[in-house]
């Protein structure tokens, strides 16, 4: 009988199994280091691609910033230049209203007021006369004091009638009226207070607008 000893064989065959095993492993070793190592790429360009649009993003807001201080800024000016220009109109308005008050009072001075008996000679001349005369115009605030001389209490009357019709002029009031001795001529001095509005030099140049026949 012939005996055949396998030993030799079988390790051979362990011993490549074991190889192929190891090869195997190798193989999926080095798959995964590749993969690994082509995801770390990947990753790497992903992290500096966000990281340069956040720089992108921080300079955009750092200009955002600076545009927004730079128009608070032109804002805080413009409410100063705004500010200044109310005042300044504010002055000229103020510095304008009393020639303007005392223009339109003259006007309603000048207007025909020979309606007393006394005037006969002025009715038939059919032109203006002068009844009233000013010796002091004072404003202060929204205050008007105003000093005269007046030939009768009618005249006087007629004229403080004339100041509560006109848009400049409001709570007209007769503070005093005394006889005066003026050439032998017994006539009236008279102290007049009343308020002004506040848009004197707008009202004006509204009363001038309707004026009929102005375009």
């Amino acid at each position: 009988m012939i005996r055949i000893n396998l030993l030799p064989y079988r390790e051979s065959r362990k011993k490549e199994s074991v190889l192929r095993q190891i090869s195997i492993f190798l193989a999926v070793f080095f798959m995964l280091f590749v993969i690994l190592i082509c995801y770390n790429i990947w990753l790497g360009k992903k992290i500096d691609d966000l990281n340069t649009k956040i720089k992108n993003t921080k300079i955009m807001l750092a200009q955002a910033e600076t545009k927004s201080k730079k128009v608070d800024h032109i804002k805080k000016e413009l409410e100063k230049l705004g500010h200044k220009t109310d005042v300044i109109k504010s002055i000229e308005r103020n510095r304008r209203a009393p020639v303007i008050l005392l223009e339109n009072m003259t006007q309603m001075v000048a207007e025909k007021t020979s309606i007393s008996t006394r005037d006969t000679a002025a009715e038939n001349d059919n032109k203006p006369v002068k009844r009233l005369w000013f010796n002091s115009f004072e404003t202060s605030g929204g205050k008007v004091k105003i000093q005269g001389i007046a030939l009768d209490n009618k005249t006087i009357a007629d004229f403080m009638s004339r100041l509560e019709e006109s848009k400049f002029y409001n709570k007209v009031n007769l503070k005093t009226i005394r006889q005066q001795e003026i050439n032998k001529l017994n006539l009236k001095h008279f102290e007049i207070y009343c308020e002004k509005p506040s848009l004197i030099t707008s009202e004006k140049k509204n009363d001038v607008g309707s004026k009929p026949g102005q375009k």
